[in-house]
């Protein structure tokens, strides 16, 4: 019962995260303040609180303004969806509420996935990466990795620097056509909170993962060979499955090249 309690908490904590999310991913691209009262896109009305509650209020609301009746973009309770699904992960990889030493990763855990979150749904809905906000966060996960002891200083310098060079080489080389310029910044992102060898994971689960995604599309008929696939969202996955599964493979690695 209490560990059924801890998930739905969880839960409901990650979809209120998500929510600001959603915010952030609108405000960002307009440039507007994100401590203002939210509204309507299309009509202004300022919205009331219970047309806020995370995914409730979108299917009550059956999608639509509960002034203009236009429809709100589904956005919105996906990403809040997949917030309490990754607030859940969190909270069962790093369950605080009974183990309170768990706290800092599970803080750490939850607000690097709404920071992946956050940029593939940038990237998702505007086709490119908030570079000023990437660069922030980056910083905050770097200093966090380090004063926290989860990683050391050469860690994380090393990750952004692979991150960081990796992926702008192959701007520099297809001169944009294989990515575009913020996903460099998002490597160095990943390289700053996973560390070295944690980017080396994360840009092998990416490059597969896109591989096979490319692969399907391609031959579905949705994209051509010369269309550009958001490689945001491909490496906010890698990021993920890093995070989750990333220590295994780390180790599984260090058996085989050890002759285990």
């Amino acid at each position: 019962m209490m560990m059924t309690l801890s998930l739905l908490f969880a839960f409901i904590l990650g979809t209120v995260l998500a929510s600001f999310v959603n915010v952030l991913v609108v405000r960002l691209k307009d440039a507007s303040t994100v401590w203002g009262r939210s509204q309507c896109v299309h009509c202004k009305t300022v919205l009331k609180p219970h047309h806020l509650v995370p995914i409730v209020s979108w299917l009550v609301l059956k999608g639509k303004c509960a002034s203009c009746k236009k429809p709100i973009h589904i956005q919105y309770p996906l990403v809040e969806l997949l917030g309490g699904i990754l607030g859940v992960i969190a909270y069962a990889r790093h369950p605080f509420l009974v183990a309170p030493a768990e706290f800092g990763r599970f803080a750490f855990e939850i607000v690097l996935s709404m920071d992946l979150l956050m940029l593939t749904t940038f990237d998702f809905r505007w086709k490119l990466l908030p570079v000023e906000f990437i660069a922030g966060s980056a910083l905050v996960f770097g200093l966090w990795n380090v004063f926290a002891g989860y990683l050391s200083v050469a860690s994380v310098l090393i990750g952004c620097a692979v991150g960081v060079g990796f992926l702008g080489a192959q701007v520099l080389v297809s001169r944009g056509k294989w990515m575009g310029s913020g996903d460099p910044w998002m490597g160095g992102l990943l390289g700053l909170a996973l560390g070295w060898p944690g980017i080396g994971i994360n840009l092998y689960f990416t490059y597969i993962f896109g591989g096979a995604l490319a692969i399907v599309l391609l031959f579905s008929g949705r994209y051509k060979r010369n269309t550009r696939v958001p490689f945001g969202p491909l490496l906010a996955i890698g990021g993920l499955l890093t995070i989750w599964v990333g220590p295994l493979v780390e180790f599984w690695v260090r058996m085989v090249l050890n002759g285990g």
